[in-house]
């Protein structure tokens, strides 16, 4: 059994391309070894993640980001135990359209891009269905409550 956690949260400081890539290097350092796979959404100064692995590791990992200064306003959305990953060949990506000079056009089709695959993806258990129901919120800048 795999068990799933999917989180929201508030950035709390404005992060730069260099900070996020460090971020993400450590994310998946962590990851790997801990086995957890998952999602990571940040857009429009809110993260959306989904955790999947060993129940004790997936909760040491959220305690962490729990108190990391860099998060506001943490709030655990849904966890359960499933019988497969949703997320088994995703990998952290980060990909922030401001940092590439890009028109609005192109940042608007990104966030349509984006909203399809929310869209369309299938949705295997609670926990992965509310996961994307808070990627379209954060990508149509709906307040996170």
């Amino acid at each position: 059994m795999i068990y799933k956690l999917t989180y929201e949260s508030n950035a709390c400081v404005s992060f730069d391309k260099l900070g996020i890539d460090r971020i993400l290097e450590q994310a998946r350092d962590h990851n790997k070894v801990q086995n957890i796979t998952g999602c990571l959404v940040y857009h429009n100064g809110a993260f959306v993640q989904i955790l999947e692995g060993d129940r004790e590791e997936v909760n040491k990992l959220f305690q962490i980001i729990s108190k990391d200064a860099r998060h506001s306003n943490v709030r655990l959305v849904s966890e359960e135990m499933d019988e497969e990953r949703s997320f088994s060949d995703w990998n952290m990506a980060y990909f922030d359209p401001h940092l590439h000079g890009l028109s609005r056009a192109d940042i608007a089709n990104f966030e349509k891009n984006l909203l399809l695959l929310a869209d369309f993806s299938e949705r295997l258990s609670t926990t992965v269905n509310l996961f994307w129901i808070n990627v379209r919120k954060i990508i149509l800048n709906l307040k996170i409550n």
